[in-house]
């Protein structure tokens, strides 16, 4: 990584504004976490309960940014750091206004080194032109894109936020909608920013909203079905990829995600019929995807084919996948699973291990791989006769919901309990209603949008998803 040690200003008055102070006992803090529980964004509140700072943070703990705000606006001195906790950038702002940006280091590699340049330099220009013009669509799309690429995105959702406001305030006073393409792909670049902080609620709620203003747009679909997946949402994930294969039954990357899913519910006969699908379009997955995606075809079919009782086929499947990827986690453990089912434990144990190694449960967040090492690395006779089989719950038993997008109620079945207390929250975690009931619950009267709903009986306790289209 390549360092440029420069000072880029933006041309006009600098004020000299002091960050607010956190002294105050009456302010409260709202944090968000990733998913391995570091924190990763933080508000704290004031006596007002309005935000008064942000803070967000590195997967690995260091500080990112800081942002102080006066009545909901940006104001006085703000920071973003590196991991080594370097300077990297100063704002300097006045009543939400930015009077000066001062980049201390450009951060960059040999491959992307002329992008990030041109990055900051269109940028100085287009913080200029929005002096004189704070409303201009394009220049606020174009700064949000920017902001997004480099990872300010504290100032990227701030920019969409606002964006999103001033699109419908020219759709109302031209009593016009805005374009539908526009609309939601704002929508899906705010949600790819909450991505990057793991605000998973944040991101269900904007790709919804993307997919509600560009409904026929697969791309759209599928990205909302693959973070569904991501996240373990597989019901949703499989309706909305079923949505893009309804559209466009040859769709290489839904087919490999439909491969996916059935996989998780154990249907390997429906998994291997879409996986052979998506192996028709290989050329597709290779063009349009990263080349480094750990789930690729091979990984999947291999062990679907040893779940279905050709262990031989799936073996040479899972090692092409590692010798096109030699760091490919998901193949070392699909491979270790597989030996442990063939009962060759030395096998079983060194791809676990090295699966382990290069961080399979941190890249997929999934900790399944505990017992098979277990049983794999350091068995007996005895361990070997009583060990236990690895399946997934069985789904069809589960606590659910449906329907699930709905319009108006949901219904919940399979629960251990018949008479509960409910709440539901709005993807923010506000309140939005309560109640007790034996009977459908009603979300009519609710906007559009992705909610939280909680049920509890005594100490038992379900949470589930909602989409109310």
């Amino acid at each position: 990584m390549k360092k440029l040690f420069i000072g880029l200003f933006i041309l006009w008055s600098i004020g000299n504004l002091n960050a607010q102070n956190h002294s105050n006992q009456n302010e409260r803090i709202t944090q968000f976490f990733y998913r391995d529980s570091i924190i990763s964004m933080q508000h704290w509140l004031n006596s007002n309960k309005t935000i008064d700072s942000i803070k967000t943070y590195y997967k690995t703990g260091e500080l990112d940014e800081s942002f102080y705000l006066f009545k909901n606006k940006f104001q006085g001195t703000c920071y973003k750091h590196n991991k080594k906790g370097e300077l990297v950038t100063t704002w300097i702002f006045d009543k939400g206004k930015l009077k000066t940006r001062t980049d201390h280091i450009l951060e960059f590699t040999k491959k992307n080194e002329e992008k990030i340049i041109k990055f900051h330099t269109d940028l100085i220009a287009i913080n200029l032109a929005l002096k004189n013009t704070p409303n201009k669509t394009s220049l606020i799309a174009k700064r949000a894109r920017i902001r997004t690429h480099l990872s300010n995105h504290t100032l990227a959702i701030n920019d969409y936020l606002h964006l999103i406001k001033v699109l419908h305030k020219l759709s109302k006073k031209k009593n016009t909608p805005p374009p539908a393409n526009l609309l939601a792909n704002v929508y899906s670049t705010l949600a790819t920013n909450y991505e990057a902080l793991e605000m998973d609620n944040y991101v269900i709620n904007y790709k919804f909203k993307a997919m509600a203003a560009d409904p026929e747009n697969t791309r759209l679909i599928y990205n909302f079905s693959s973070f569904l997946y991501m996240i373990k949402s597989y019901e949703l994930a499989l309706y909305y990829a079923n949505q893009v294969i309804a559209i466009k039954p040859e769709h290489s990357f839904a087919n490999r995600l439909l491969a996916a899913i059935y996989t998780e519910y154990e249907d390997y006969d429906k998994a291997l019929n879409h996986i052979n699908i998506a192996f028709k379009n290989e050329d597709s997955l290779l063009k349009n995807g990263y080349g480094t995606e750990e789930q690729d075809i091979r990984t999947q079919r291999g062990y679907i084919l040893h779940k279905l009782g050709t262990s031989n086929a799936g073996i040479t499947d899972l090692k092409e996948a590692l010798r096109l990827n030699e760091d490919n986690s998901f193949a070392y453990r699909n491979l270790g699973v597989v030996y442990y089912d063939l009962e060759l434990y030395n096998l079983a144990c060194t791809n676990l291990q090295q699966a382990k190694t290069l961080g399979y449960e941190k890249t997929h967040d999934r900790y399944d791989l505990q017992d098979y090492l277990e049983y794999s690395c350091n068995y007996t006779q005895n361990e070997i006769l009583a060990r236990t089989t690895h399946k997934s719950p069985n789904r069809e038993n589960k606590p659910s919901i449906y329907p699930n997008p709905t319009n108006d109620i949901v219904n919940i079945k399979n629960l251990a309990f018949q008479d509960y207390d409910f709440r539901v929250f709005d993807f923010t975690g506000k309140l939005v209603k309560e109640g007790n009931s034996k009977v459908p619950i009603n979300i009519s009267h609710l906007p559009t949008g992705a909610y939280i709903l909680k049920v509890t009986s005594n100490n038992l306790n379900e949470t589930f998803r909602i989409l109310k289209e």
